[in-house]
């Protein structure tokens, strides 16, 4: 007789849409909570002369606006995985950063991508 699906799950076989794959989903988050999102942000370089709670430079040195956060266009940005979530990278402080969102998407799934690469992605847009 087949073993149910409480005593697969009890030994760690239930299916990906199991009881199993959402307490993994828990122990090891895809996305970055409101804490480290903060943290990331604040992480980030500073711009002279510019509001640092309303203002920053991502990874590839764009400038981008907190209140744009998740949309596409020049000043809009995402959080990043420096080592992709599907590589191992965990969502935590040490492994975030800020990015354009254009540029974050182009970056995708690659670990360590240069800055230079990453600028070549980039909006061309300067600030005075």
């Amino acid at each position: 007789m087949a073993p149910s699906t409480s005593d697969r799950e009890h030994n760690g076989e239930a299916s990906s849409s199991g009881a199993g794959s959402k307490s993994k989903e828990k122990e090891r988050p895809r996305s970055f909570d409101e804490k480290t999102r903060t943290a990331c942000w604040r992480k980030a370089a500073v711009l002279a002369g510019r509001h640092p709670e309303r203002w920053r430079q991502d990874a590839a040195g764009n400038v981008v606006c907190r209140r744009f956060w998740s949309c596409h266009g020049c000043l809009c940005y995402e959080y990043d995985h420096i080592i992709p979530f599907s590589k191992g990278g965990e969502s935590t402080v040490e492994n975030c950063q800020i990015l354009q969102t254009r540029v974050n998407r182009s970056k995708s799934d690659k670990a360590w991508v240069e800055k230079a690469e990453m600028q070549g992605f980039s909006c061309d847009i300067k600030f005075t």
